[in-house]
């Protein structure tokens, strides 16, 4: 294996790997917003959840939605730079011209 193939990521696992963790984040959010729901359904109309509590939780679904957001950017980025570099080293490697040096005499010593 050369060392440049050796450095760069292989693609087809971090998609997968990037796929599944998508798929399990957006469990997650449905998996909240069923208990959320359940809760507020549940709750004793003459004792309703307090406003803090509510707003905390809509918070922390709202950190999950950007977090699942942030990662699938930083997937596309991951990706746009591997292809990058993947690129690179090829054109470094085909663009590289032979060596074309040639040794000249010198007159030096000589009148």
């Amino acid at each position: 294996m050369d060392p440049i193939s050796s450095t760069l990521p292989v693609e087809d696992t971090q998609s997968t790997s990037g796929v599944q963790a998508q798929a399990k984040a957006k469990d997650k959010q449905n998996e909240f917003l069923i208990l959320l729901v359940a809760q507020l359904k549940g709750q004793n109309p003459l004792n309703p959840i307090e406003g803090s509590e509510f707003v905390a939780q809509l918070a922390q679904f709202s950190s999950l939605e950007e977090l699942t957001k942030i990662r699938t950017s930083m997937d596309e980025v991951q990706k746009v730079l591997t292809a990058s570099a993947a690129a690179a080293a090829a054109a470094s490697q085909s663009t590289t011209p032979p060596n074309t040096e040639t040794s000249v005499p010198t007159t030096e010593g000589q009148n």
